[in-house]
């Protein structure tokens, strides 16, 4: 009777040792949402009011909707469903009260979780947290993970913001190319450290959060020269063997061919060649499942970032070969196709011209300044391929139509811009649209009280004509309107 007990319970094991997540599942699209359910439990006092959850859609290339909030209010049970469209595996973050965390959904699938409240401050939120469902296993070792100081891609994001605050150097070995790569590769290398000693994690979040390590260690080597300006790139032969040492570094990188690796489809985002075009000599590969990702992201950067409409042989490609994604890329481009056409019906965007092509010298700010005397100007001096001056305009929108009784929004462009480019974007972009001459940009530039050295270059007119403030550079709205205030 032992024995057959004894066996019963081997067996037993065996089942759930099978139920492991011993890789992680195919990465997976569908028109169908993602489920994600969750239960609050523990002591009532504590409990939250309602749940928030964003997520990100991985084909949006960081353009358009792309972070989508969602909030549950908890019933009387403490539980609460949101359903997310997210078109693709994904993660999002959940936050409940004083507490967040990171878990993966599948679109078609439910993943649910269960917090105890009583637990959280005593054992931390991996001892406190369980989920069922799909991507159970892995969810667990992801906030497992994190709470712990091991998730590969907070780590790099550290590295990245130390990087944007000039404070690297701090932690460089050396100040040197040489340092910057040491560095790199010492993250990369006690990353994988950590995950291989530590026996909790499951291989399932071992193989993700290694693909991780793979992403984020490559696209911080492109960045190598805005690191270490202090080493001296005085000359354009020392910029090209720095380029050409990033490109050796990338080539090397690229030798194991992690980008066949499947798990990266969990992690790469937008457009992956951004960081290797014209730095690796042979072809990528990406993985399989990917490839869907990959193309969706190019229409969204085409309407979002180039402010271009799909032709109708893209619509017709879309709907072929994009059949879970589709639906969101055209809706996408049916907004930026109203959204032109509004403001092109409206006339709140002209395309205009100096009275005489040929004013040059200290005539160019008068000339473009007589048609509006009366009321404030705001000059914005930007260019097509200039990333701040795009972003200015698209935050600015809504506000420039609101304010456009009050003060006359005049954009300044110049030769340097691609002429198709800018006929094209021109008519999404509210205000009066003026194409200098090289001559004619550079005598405005000498009437500027500010550094005119790059774009955008904001120039703030008072009624009677006369230049109130100038300045460079976006920051966001807020900053914007409070330039704004004093003319207004």
């Amino acid at each position: 009777m032992k024995i057959r007990i004894l066996i019963t319970v081997l067996l037993g094991i065996l089942a759930l040792t099978g139920q492991a997540q011993k890789h992680l599942p195919r990465f997976k699209y569908s028109k169908e949402p993602a489920v994600l359910s969750g239960c609050v439990v523990g002591d009532n006092t504590l409990r939250p009011k309602d749940a928030k959850v964003i997520h990100w859609m991985k084909y949006n290339a960081g353009m358009g909707d792309a972070r989508k909030d969602n909030k549950e209010v908890f019933d009387k049970n403490g539980c609460c469903s949101f359903s997310l469209h997210t078109g693709t595996t994904a993660n999002c973050l959940v936050r409940i009260g004083d507490y967040e965390f990171t878990c993966y959904v599948v679109p078609g699938d439910t993943v649910s979780f269960t917090l105890d409240l009583d637990g959280v401050k005593p054992q931390g939120l991996s001892q406190s947290l369980s989920f069922t469902g799909t991507l159970s296993d892995f969810n667990k070792d992801l906030v497992y993970a994190m709470e712990k100081g091991i998730d590969p891609e907070t780590l790099y994001q550290e590295i990245e913001s130390k990087r944007n605050m000039s404070q690297l150097i701090n932690d460089l070995p050396e100040v040197s190319i040489d340092g910057y790569f040491q560095y790199l590769d010492s993250t990369y290398k006690s990353v994988s450290r950590l995950l291989d000693e530590d026996d909790k994690i499951g291989d399932a979040y071992r193989e993700f959060a290694k693909a991780v390590n793979h992403y984020e260690y490559a696209s911080l080597i492109p960045f190598c020269a805005h690191s270490i300006k202090y080493t001296g790139l005085e000359t354009e032969e020392q910029y090209a063997s720095l380029v050409e040492r990033e490109g050796q570094w990338l080539e090397n990188y690229m030798q194991g061919d992690p980008w066949t690796d499947p798990a990266l489809c969990y992690v790469m985002w937008g457009a992956p060649e951004l960081f290797i075009q014209n730095r690796v000599k042979r072809e990528v590969k990406l993985p399989e499942d990917y490839r869907q990702c990959h193309l969706a992201s190019k229409y969204m950067m085409q309407i979002g970032q180039q402010s271009l409409l799909l032709s109708e042989a893209q619509k017709d490609s879309v709907r072929t070969f994009l059949p879970e994604l589709g639906q969101d890329i055209l809706d996408y481009n049916d907004k930026l196709e109203q959204k032109m056409a509004f403001i092109n019906e409206s006339g709140k965007s002209r395309i205009c011209t100096l009275p005489d092509e040929k004013i040059i010298d200290n005539d160019v700010l008068s000339a473009i300044l007589e048609p509006y005397r009366g009321r404030p100007v705001l000059l914005d001096l930007w260019e097509t391929w200039c990333g701040p001056c795009r972003m200015a305009f698209k935050e600015m929108h809504e506000k420039k139509i609101e304010l456009a009784d009050r003060i006359h929004f005049v954009n300044i462009a110049s030769e340097r811009s691609n002429l198709a480019a800018w006929e094209r974007l021109v008519p999404s972009y509210v205000g009066d649209h003026y194409r200098l001459t090289e001559q004619q940009l550079q005598s405005l530039h000498s009437q500027l009280p500010c550094n005119t050295g790059g774009v955008p270059i904001w120039v703030l007119i008072n009624a009677d004509g006369s230049i109130h403030h100038a300045f460079t550079g976006w920051g966001n709205l807020d900053i914007m309107m409070k330039e704004l205030e004093p003319v207004l």
